[in-house]
């Protein structure tokens, strides 16, 4: 069996082909959240983001996956003892007052519980990131973030998903994306 990244690699190269490619995705992203007004029909930050994210070398994730706050205990971006300490993914997007946002993507398999503090450190990070961007050299600069879980229907009723600006089912992501693969929802 492919190791976690292995076996999310495929919704999450599907999201990012999406959001690279449509600006009808991007707004649909941002549906309902708190920067839905300010970004909607922003452009995204490909070369920028691939340029900064690599700026040492390249990884072995795609540019815009697997952002840590930092492995050791020292990573102020987390909740006391979770373990939650990346973000799936990350997207930046420019609107046009030259603003950018970071989109912070969690990915979750239908029926994945979260582990201790997840999801409350999405928030935290998020914000997190916005205040010391300047201090991590692969983290583009931004002004503004927002949250966004992809999940099965049935973690609809967690209470804890109220630390997402906006909750995606993969049936949802399945009618709009058209990469997104079906094995999560039929």
């Amino acid at each position: 069996m492919p190791a976690y990244s292995g076996k999310a690699q495929p919704y999450l190269d599907a999201i990012a082909e999406s959001v690279f490619s449509s600006q009808e995705v991007r707004d649909w992203l941002l549906r309902g959240t708190t920067a839905e007004a300010s970004y909607t029909g922003s452009q995204v930050l490909i070369d920028e983001q691939r340029a900064v994210r690599w700026r040492i070398r390249p990884t072995s994730q795609p540019f815009w996956a697997n952002y840590w706050c930092g492995r050791d205990s020292q990573c102020s971006c987390r909740i006391e003892g979770s373990k939650g300490l990346e973000s799936d993914a990350i997207f930046f997007f420019r609107n046009s007052l030259n603003r950018v946002l970071a989109v912070h993507i969690e990915f979750k398999h239908q029926g994945e519980p979260f582990s201790f503090g997840q999801p409350e450190a999405y928030p935290l990070r998020a914000s997190c990131f916005v205040k010391t961007h300047q201090d991590r050299p692969t983290l583009n600069a931004h002004d503004d973030w927002t949250t966004i879980l992809f999940c099965g229907a049935e973690s609809r009723s967690d209470q804890r998903l109220s630390n997402f600006q906006r909750v995606i089912t993969h049936a949802e992501a399945g009618r709009m994306m058209k990469a997104y693969p079906s094995s999560l929802f039929f």
